[in-house]
């Protein structure tokens, strides 16, 4: 009886001691995946390739790179400047936000806050938010989009577009003015390294 007893003890202290055991690992492998680091680093260059070419220039004033083992970020909090670029190596584009925060690991990035987009066309685009995909080089949103062309301002709501933003398409035109060429804002013209930073 004093056999079966201590028995019954000794197996009621190995299984609570393989449960803490068990958690205290769980715990630290949770740790360890929930670990943080933050780097920052001011006046940035970052340069997006696709088969050894350059695709686009990336700038920014300061940015912080989030590590962590789920879904790593870079964010751009006082905002960005990109040149976009043809296979030859000419400037097709730029675009300037106040906001943005890139996911390298899914090849995607969202731009926010007074975005604007100048191509080579003299084409403006302001909006609030974009997406931009990385793998397919395209940009899209589905906010409110304004388009200045040389004759013409298009309002809508959502928009699909090559990276360079010189194939486009408003999803839901909501708004087309046609106005004289010497009474249209002129948009300013696409320099490589023009913007605010």
């Amino acid at each position: 009886m004093n056999c079966v007893r201590i028995l019954s003890i000794a197996m009621v202290i190995l299984s609570l001691g393989c449960t803490d055991l068990e958690t205290s690992a769980y715990r630290r492998k949770r740790s360890q995946d929930s670990m943080v680091t933050r780097e920052f680093a001011e006046k940035v260059t970052i340069e997006y390739t696709d088969s050894g070419r350059l695709r686009a220039r990336i700038f920014s004033p300061i940015l912080v790179a989030v590590k962590q083992k789920s879904r790593p970020y870079l964010e751009m909090k006082k905002g960005l400047k990109v040149d976009f670029y043809e296979e030859s190596g000419e400037i097709q584009s730029y675009l300037t936000a106040e906001y943005a925060i890139s996911f390298p690991e899914e090849n995607r990035a969202i731009v926010r806050n007074n975005v604007e987009i100048l191509n080579v066309k003299g084409e403006m685009l302001n909006t609030e938010e974009l997406k931009w995909d990385q793998k397919r080089g395209k940009i899209y949103t589905d906010r409110f989009v304004k388009i200045t062309t040389r004759d013409q301002i298009i309002t809508g709501q959502g928009l699909e577009s090559n990276q360079s933003f010189t194939d486009w398409e408003i999803l839901n035109v909501s708004g087309t003015i046609n106005v004289p060429y010497d009474k249209i804002p002129r948009p300013r013209s696409v320099v490589p390294g023009r913007g605010r930073y």
